[in-house]
């Protein structure tokens, strides 16, 4: 019997590579033996990821997207709003694709249609802040809105490029930014003035990797929280910038916590993001992570083939 998925196409993310991988990812899954329902995703219409999960959702033993990391953020919502433990098939054509290579690393096209095709489920942590579900990340702070403020146009040209072009036009704000904040989390609690606080389950935040970030587990139930001080001067910034770089533990500005809990309390509403999108704007953020609540089909670690002939 054929595998049933259901495919979700964003031809807008990234440099637009969802119209060139259209015809080849169609082709894959059909070659490997499954059948495929393709539905665009078009925002501002009926044929949004929500709206078409939960019309068809039921009808398909795999879910996929081909997208950015925010296409799959709203297919993850859809799911766990419908309650549905159908596990997702992830086709990334983004700007960054951090999650994507959380899971599979630079896996081409195909074998990720393989993956779907012929893998196995993977089952991992997602998060929620105030009710919103995450794949991996959310935060507050300096730079954490380069990614959705960045234009669209730009991404499609520049792609990752763009979001450092961003990055260094706003510098001189970002760096003046500070949140006091107090934090709660499993066994304790923390107050400070920070540039930055952000909740991971990831080796990377757009597109950069981070030994300060450790390496993750992605189905323990524990989330980690990187928080960073605000510094005062250009050499505690450029100290926290090596820090971050080198994954240095001593740097007195960082601090990284493992928790499945966490409150944020602020002075003013801060605006979060998720996922390289916003979040919503709040004074109190409560951040929960659900274990092993959603599940991707990868290859397993022989890289099943499928069929031969």
């Amino acid at each position: 019997m054929k595998k049933r998925v259901l495919l979700l196409m964003n031809s807008i993310s990234g440099k637009a590579s969802g119209r060139r991988e259209f015809f080849p990812i169609v082709s894959d899954l059909a070659k490997d033996g499954c059948e495929v329902t393709v539905y665009p995703i078009i925002p501002g219409t009926e044929l949004t990821s929500e709206n078409i999960i939960h019309e068809r959702g039921r009808d398909f033993d795999v879910i996929a997207c081909c997208g950015g990391d925010g296409t799959l953020n709203h297919v993850i919502n859809a799911i766990m709003a419908e309650g549905l433990r159908t596990p997702i098939g992830y086709l990334p054509t983004g700007s960054t694709n951090d999650f994507s290579k959380n899971l599979h690393g630079s896996l081409e096209t195909a074998d990720l249609c393989r993956g779907i095709a012929y893998g196995v489920p993977y089952s991992y942590d997602i998060g929620s802040l105030n009710g919103r579900y995450f794949n991996y990340v959310a935060g507050f702070g300096a730079f954490t809105k380069i990614s959705y403020d960045t234009d669209q146009d730009a991404k499609n040209i520049f792609g990752y490029g763009a979001y450092i072009m961003n990055a260094i036009g706003s510098l001189s704000k970002n760096m003046a930014y500070h949140v006091h904040a107090t934090v709660e989390y499993d066994g304790g609690n923390e107050e400070g003035n920070y540039i930055f606080c952000g909740v991971t389950n990831s080796l990377q935040i757009a597109g950069v990797k981070s030994p300060v970030l450790g390496r993750p587990e992605l189905n323990d139930g524990l989330f980690e929280v990187l928080l960073i001080t605000a510094p005062r001067d250009l050499r505690e910034i450029n100290g926290i910038i090596q820090a971050i770089t080198n994954g240095d533990p001593k740097n007195k500005y960082i601090r990284t916590i493992h928790t499945s809990h966490v409150i944020f309390r602020t002075e003013h509403p801060v605006d979060w993001t998720i996922d390289g999108e916003f979040g919503g704007e709040f004074e109190t953020s409560e951040i929960c992570v659900h274990k092993q609540a959603v599940s991707v089909m990868i290859e397993p670690p022989d890289q099943v083939k499928g069929p031969q002939n």
